[in-house]
Protein backbone atom coordinates (compact mmCIF):
# COMPACT_ATOMS: atom_id res chain seq x y z
CA UNK A 1 0.00 0.00 0.00
CA UNK A 2 1.83 3.55 -0.76
CA UNK A 3 1.65 5.88 1.43
CA UNK A 4 0.95 9.63 0.61
CA UNK A 5 2.63 12.46 2.36
CA UNK A 6 -0.07 15.77 2.18
CA UNK A 7 1.81 19.07 3.54
CA UNK A 8 -0.24 22.26 3.98
CA UNK A 9 1.58 25.39 4.28
CA UNK A 10 0.06 28.40 5.38
CA UNK A 11 3.27 30.46 7.15
CA UNK A 12 6.84 30.67 5.30
CA UNK A 13 9.73 29.86 7.33
CA UNK A 14 12.68 29.57 7.29
CA UNK A 15 14.71 26.40 6.05
CA UNK A 16 16.11 25.19 9.80
CA UNK A 17 18.37 22.52 9.24
CA UNK A 18 20.26 22.40 12.65
CA UNK A 19 16.89 21.55 14.85
CA UNK A 20 16.38 18.60 12.33
CA UNK A 21 19.64 16.96 12.72
CA UNK A 22 21.30 17.02 16.28
CA UNK A 23 21.13 13.76 17.03
CA UNK A 24 24.82 12.24 16.28
CA UNK A 25 23.26 8.84 15.21
CA UNK A 26 21.71 10.79 12.07
CA UNK A 27 24.09 10.36 9.09
CA UNK A 28 24.71 13.58 7.67
CA UNK A 29 26.71 12.01 4.69
CA UNK A 30 28.60 14.17 2.23
CA UNK A 31 25.61 16.74 0.81
CA UNK A 32 22.38 16.71 -0.38
CA UNK A 33 20.12 15.57 -3.45
CA UNK A 34 17.52 17.88 -4.40
CA UNK A 35 15.08 16.10 -6.76
CA UNK A 36 12.65 17.06 -9.22
CA UNK A 37 8.77 16.72 -7.95
CA UNK A 38 7.42 15.68 -11.82
CA UNK A 39 8.88 12.51 -12.74
CA UNK A 40 9.21 9.28 -10.99
CA UNK A 41 12.35 8.63 -8.74
CA UNK A 42 13.32 4.88 -9.03
CA UNK A 43 15.60 3.45 -6.30
CA UNK A 44 17.53 0.85 -6.13
CA UNK A 45 18.91 -1.74 -3.13
CA UNK A 46 21.95 -2.38 -5.21
CA UNK A 47 23.63 -0.38 -8.44
CA UNK A 48 24.14 -3.19 -10.06
CA UNK A 49 20.15 -4.03 -9.93
CA UNK A 50 18.33 -3.74 -13.07
CA UNK A 51 14.81 -3.10 -11.49
CA UNK A 52 14.06 -0.57 -8.86
CA UNK A 53 13.31 -1.44 -5.11
CA UNK A 54 10.55 0.86 -4.96
CA UNK A 55 9.64 4.30 -6.74
CA UNK A 56 8.10 8.05 -5.39
CA UNK A 57 5.62 9.39 -7.72
CA UNK A 58 4.31 12.80 -7.53
CA UNK A 59 0.67 13.85 -8.51
CA UNK A 60 -0.39 17.39 -9.31
CA UNK A 61 -4.04 18.36 -7.91
CA UNK A 62 -6.08 21.25 -9.47
CA UNK A 63 -5.47 23.00 -5.77
CA UNK A 64 -1.94 23.74 -6.55
CA UNK A 65 -0.53 20.86 -3.92
CA UNK A 66 1.43 17.83 -5.20
CA UNK A 67 1.31 14.37 -3.62
CA UNK A 68 3.86 12.30 -3.14
CA UNK A 69 3.81 8.62 -2.88
CA UNK A 70 6.40 5.81 -2.26
CA UNK A 71 6.05 2.33 -0.24
CA UNK A 72 8.68 3.51 1.51
CA UNK A 73 8.99 4.66 5.12
CA UNK A 74 9.80 8.04 3.74
CA UNK A 75 11.61 10.14 5.93
CA UNK A 76 13.80 12.61 3.94
CA UNK A 77 15.86 15.48 4.75
CA UNK A 78 12.83 17.60 3.60
CA UNK A 79 10.18 17.23 1.80
CA UNK A 80 7.18 19.75 1.15
CA UNK A 81 4.65 19.00 -1.08
CA UNK A 82 3.48 23.11 -1.70
CA UNK A 83 0.58 25.27 -0.74
CA UNK A 84 -2.48 25.61 -2.39
CA UNK A 85 -3.04 28.45 -5.28
CA UNK A 86 -5.15 30.32 -2.78
CA UNK A 87 -2.98 29.81 0.14
CA UNK A 88 -0.40 31.04 -2.08
CA UNK A 89 -2.33 34.17 -3.74
CA UNK A 90 -2.45 35.10 0.10
CA UNK A 91 0.93 34.95 0.94
CA UNK A 92 1.97 36.64 -2.38
CA UNK A 93 -0.43 39.62 -1.26
CA UNK A 94 1.42 39.61 2.22
CA UNK A 95 4.65 39.94 0.23
CA UNK A 96 5.79 36.53 0.90
CA UNK A 97 7.00 34.14 -1.77
CA UNK A 98 4.37 30.83 -2.05
CA UNK A 99 5.05 27.87 -0.70
CA UNK A 100 7.35 25.49 -2.75
CA UNK A 101 7.66 21.88 -3.57
CA UNK A 102 10.52 20.42 -1.94
CA UNK A 103 12.33 17.07 -1.86
CA UNK A 104 15.65 15.95 -0.84
CA UNK A 105 17.85 13.68 0.56
CA UNK A 106 21.02 13.38 2.45
CA UNK A 107 23.75 11.39 0.29
CA UNK A 108 26.57 9.09 1.70
CA UNK A 109 27.75 8.34 -1.80
CA UNK A 110 28.35 9.92 -5.19
CA UNK A 111 29.81 8.86 -8.43
CA UNK A 112 29.23 9.92 -12.48
CA UNK A 113 27.13 6.71 -11.93
CA UNK A 114 24.75 7.11 -9.04
CA UNK A 115 23.55 9.01 -5.34
CA UNK A 116 23.44 6.71 -2.44
CA UNK A 117 20.79 8.17 -0.59
CA UNK A 118 19.48 8.27 2.62
CA UNK A 119 15.69 7.74 2.54
CA UNK A 120 14.74 7.46 6.41
CA UNK A 121 17.06 9.47 8.47
CA UNK A 122 15.71 8.01 11.61
CA UNK A 123 16.74 4.80 10.66
CA UNK A 124 19.55 5.71 7.82
CA UNK A 125 18.02 3.50 5.07
CA UNK A 126 19.43 4.06 2.19
CA UNK A 127 18.89 3.31 -1.38
CA UNK A 128 20.95 3.98 -4.91
CA UNK A 129 19.43 6.87 -7.71
CA UNK A 130 21.53 5.89 -11.03
CA UNK A 131 22.14 8.92 -13.12
CA UNK A 132 20.40 8.88 -16.11
CA UNK A 133 21.01 10.11 -19.74
CA UNK A 134 17.61 11.81 -19.94
CA UNK A 135 18.27 13.59 -17.00
CA UNK A 136 20.60 16.98 -15.84
CA UNK A 137 22.37 16.89 -12.90
CA UNK A 138 23.55 20.40 -11.70
CA UNK A 139 26.02 21.26 -9.11
CA UNK A 140 24.50 24.67 -7.53
CA UNK A 141 20.65 25.77 -7.58
CA UNK A 142 21.67 28.60 -9.25
CA UNK A 143 22.39 26.57 -12.65
CA UNK A 144 18.90 25.08 -12.38
CA UNK A 145 17.57 28.53 -11.88
CA UNK A 146 19.87 29.62 -14.74
CA UNK A 147 17.83 26.67 -17.39
CA UNK A 148 14.15 26.74 -15.54
CA UNK A 149 13.33 28.23 -18.95
CA UNK A 150 11.33 26.11 -21.61
CA UNK A 151 11.12 29.30 -24.50
CA UNK A 152 14.26 30.80 -23.45
CA UNK A 153 17.05 30.62 -26.61
CA UNK A 154 20.19 30.13 -24.12
CA UNK A 155 18.30 28.20 -21.58
CA UNK A 156 19.13 24.19 -21.67
CA UNK A 157 16.15 23.80 -20.03
CA UNK A 158 15.16 20.13 -18.74
CA UNK A 159 12.18 19.23 -16.04
CA UNK A 160 14.15 15.77 -15.17
CA UNK A 161 16.80 17.48 -12.91
CA UNK A 162 18.86 16.86 -9.94
CA UNK A 163 21.14 19.18 -7.82
CA UNK A 164 23.81 17.63 -5.93
CA UNK A 165 25.50 20.04 -3.62
CA UNK A 166 28.49 19.33 -1.57
CA UNK A 167 28.15 20.62 2.40
CA UNK A 168 30.74 23.15 0.86
CA UNK A 169 28.63 24.65 -1.39
CA UNK A 170 25.66 24.41 0.33
CA UNK A 171 26.94 26.27 3.46
CA UNK A 172 28.48 29.00 1.06
CA UNK A 173 25.30 30.15 -0.57
CA UNK A 174 22.57 29.76 2.29
CA UNK A 175 20.95 32.57 3.50
CA UNK A 176 23.10 32.21 6.71
CA UNK A 177 24.01 30.23 9.99
CA UNK A 178 23.81 30.94 13.73
CA UNK A 179 25.54 28.79 16.27
CA UNK A 180 24.55 28.66 20.08
CA UNK A 181 27.58 28.82 22.54
CA UNK A 182 29.78 30.64 19.48
CA UNK A 183 33.60 30.63 19.99
CA UNK A 184 36.14 31.74 16.87
CA UNK A 185 39.04 30.84 16.42
CA UNK A 186 41.93 32.03 13.86
CA UNK A 187 42.63 28.89 12.69
CA UNK A 188 40.54 25.52 13.16
CA UNK A 189 42.23 24.33 16.60
CA UNK A 190 43.96 27.83 16.93
CA UNK A 191 43.92 30.22 19.23
CA UNK A 192 40.49 31.79 20.79
CA UNK A 193 39.44 35.24 19.22
CA UNK A 194 36.16 35.99 20.04
CA UNK A 195 33.52 34.06 22.51
CA UNK A 196 29.86 35.22 22.23
CA UNK A 197 29.53 35.30 26.46
CA UNK A 198 26.09 37.48 26.02
CA UNK A 199 24.37 34.74 23.61
CA UNK A 200 23.18 37.73 21.37
CA UNK A 201 22.28 36.60 17.65
CA UNK A 202 25.27 36.74 15.09
CA UNK A 203 24.03 35.80 11.62
CA UNK A 204 27.57 34.89 9.38
CA UNK A 205 27.94 33.76 6.21
CA UNK A 206 30.61 30.98 5.25
CA UNK A 207 33.88 31.17 3.60
CA UNK A 208 35.67 28.25 3.77
CA UNK A 209 35.07 24.74 4.80
CA UNK A 210 37.70 22.75 6.14
CA UNK A 211 36.11 19.31 7.16
CA UNK A 212 34.21 19.97 10.56
CA UNK A 213 35.23 23.80 10.20
CA UNK A 214 33.77 26.35 8.56
CA UNK A 215 35.64 29.91 8.43
CA UNK A 216 33.01 32.95 8.93
CA UNK A 217 31.96 36.60 8.25
CA UNK A 218 29.35 38.93 8.98
CA UNK A 219 26.18 38.63 7.14
CA UNK A 220 25.55 40.80 4.03
CA UNK A 221 23.27 43.07 5.00
CA UNK A 222 23.10 42.41 8.52
CA UNK A 223 26.86 43.86 9.50
CA UNK A 224 24.75 46.45 12.30
CA UNK A 225 24.09 43.75 14.19
CA UNK A 226 28.05 43.45 15.32
CA UNK A 227 30.02 45.06 17.42
CA UNK A 228 32.19 47.35 15.68
CA UNK A 229 35.10 46.99 18.13
CA UNK A 230 35.07 42.86 18.19
CA UNK A 231 36.67 40.67 15.38
CA UNK A 232 34.68 38.08 13.91
CA UNK A 233 36.73 36.62 11.19
CA UNK A 234 37.54 33.52 12.09
CA UNK A 235 36.66 29.77 12.77
CA UNK A 236 34.29 27.32 14.24
CA UNK A 237 33.39 23.49 13.81
CA UNK A 238 30.04 23.58 12.01
CA UNK A 239 29.64 20.14 13.09
CA UNK A 240 31.52 17.09 15.46
CA UNK A 241 31.48 14.15 13.04
CA UNK A 242 27.62 12.99 12.43
CA UNK A 243 26.51 15.92 14.86
CA UNK A 244 25.89 19.32 13.62
CA UNK A 245 26.80 22.07 15.73
CA UNK A 246 24.97 25.15 13.75
CA UNK A 247 21.69 26.64 12.99
CA UNK A 248 21.17 26.72 9.05
CA UNK A 249 18.82 29.19 7.63
CA UNK A 250 18.39 28.62 3.92
CA UNK A 251 16.70 30.90 2.81
CA UNK A 252 13.87 34.19 4.13
CA UNK A 253 10.98 35.55 2.32
CA UNK A 254 10.56 39.10 3.88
Amino acid sequence: MQKAFIIFSFLVLPYVYGQENKASEITIGIGILHVNTTYPIYLYKDINDTLPFADIVFKKHKSGTTTISTALDLKPNSISEGGTHKADRELIKSGLAPTSKKLNFIVTEASEYYFKVVTNKETNEAFFIKREKQHVYYKTKGALFQNSCSNCADSNYNPRWFIFETWERYLKRVHYIEKPNLILYDKPNGDIIFKNNDHSFLPFNVVEVKGDWIKLKKATGRENMFDASENYDGWTQWKNGNEILITIIESMFI
